[in-house]
């Protein structure tokens, strides 16, 4: 039996175990693969670190950017497809979906430093050559601010165009207007080095469009089912309150499956100890990006129109998936709604407190003789 985990007798709930490096699967074995989804930079490490720990197997990314075959089987592999940053690299061997959710405030943010770590490739190679750089690094808050410009509007649809893709089994949308289009549309959203901004939004102009679906999902193609049997968010696997939840969340749709081995329940909280709050994983997260040199988060700030268009996106998503038509097609609609719910409430703080910020600068300047 696999276990990345040794349970020690004796020692309480959550320190009673041992971390053991994760391996690769026997090759010649049946094994159920799961497929980690999410918009670039949205903790798909935090969960797959969890899925190695419960399993003591490897995870793949979906542009192998490491050292270990590309064509070999794995339990879990992660891909950000269909934003341009991923490629669905798995062929027919995937055989269920997790998404894993961020705030997409936050997700935006992360994302803007992995491009700056790898220097905004857009070659395999160059990122395999900077892939050691990621999650050591921060950007300059002039350079953030350029990102915004060029970026802010385009990748907020896309946070929720990526998850809506999911969340339909690959159905084709429009990236701006979230309306149904057509495989040509869908073929430049996902290569957008090609066209500018300008020329996506004006690609089309045809009202009959008939619904498509991308090929690996459509009639079971590659996947029989793209939809997410499971949803996550990387607040809630990082939070000591709830990361054990989360841990459940995924462990219960891996086990049993061909090929793998979970953990005893016993010992779920302590992989999550192992791997948030001990780090013994030696994997570098999100937290790793702090330092003297480096500005801090706070420095990254969005403007109240920008957190209003944020607030706009959720809802649409919120009041879409709440419809009963969507909650009988769509598996984990009610349970997106729930974090949908969680996001928004944020994004108000976040204007409250920028909003307080304002009239505190505001007060200082009209003091001053």
């Amino acid at each position: 039996m696999r276990k990345l985990v040794t349970v020690i007798e004796n020692e309480p709930e959550g320190e009673n175990c041992r971390w053991v490096e994760p391996e690769m699967v026997n090759q010649t074995e049946d094994l159920f693969s799961t497929i980690l989804v999410a918009y670039p930079g949205s903790g798909k490490r935090a969960a797959f670190l969890q899925l190695e720990g419960l399993t003591q197997l490897l995870t793949q990314d979906d542009w192998s950017l490491n050292d270990r075959p590309k064509d070999a089987k794995y339990a879990f592999i992660k891909t950000q497809y269909p934003h341009h940053e991923g490629v669905w690299a798995w062929g027919g061997k995937g055989n269920q979906t997790i998404y894993v959710l961020q705030n997409p405030r936050t997700a935006l943010q992360t994302y803007m430093f992995l491009l700056h770590e790898i220097n905004y490739s857009t070659s395999w190679l160059d990122s395999y050559t900077r892939v050691d750089k990621t999650f050591t690094l921060r950007p300059n808050v002039a350079e953030w601010q350029d990102f915004k410009k060029a970026r802010f509007f385009r990748e907020i649809h896309g946070w929720s165009w990526h998850l809506e893709f999911w969340m339909e089994n690959g159905l084709f949308r429009d990236i701006f207007t979230h309306e149904i289009t057509t495989t040509q549309k869908m073929d430049a959203l996902m290569n957008p080095s090609i066209y500018t901004e300008a020329e996506l939004i004006a690609f089309e102009t045809d009202e009959n469009i008939d619904a498509t679906w991308d090929h690996h999902c459509d009639d079971g193609k590659d996947m029989v089912d793209c939809r997410p049997v499971a949803m996550v968010s990387y607040e809630k696997i990082i939070d000591p309150s709830t990361g054990p939840l989360e841990i459940a969340k995924m462990a219960a749709v891996i086990q049993g499956k061909e090929g793998i081995d979970v953990v005893q329940k016993d010992a779920w909280k302590c992989v999550w100890n192992k791997v948030v709050a001990l780090k013994e994983t030696g994997v570098r997260l999100e937290g790793d990006r702090e330092g003297p040199d480096r500005p801090e988060m706070e420095e990254y700030v969005f403007t109240e129109e920008e957190v209003l268009i944020i607030i706009g996106e959720l809802n649409r998503l919120r009041t879409k998936y709440s419809a009963p038509t969507w909650q009988a097609a769509a598996l984990m609609s009610s349970i997106l709604v729930e974090y949908l719910d969680e996001y928004i409430a944020d994004q108000y703080e976040y204007l409250a407190k920028i909003s307080t910020e304002d009239s505190s600068e505001d007060s200082t300047e009209d003091s001053t003789p």
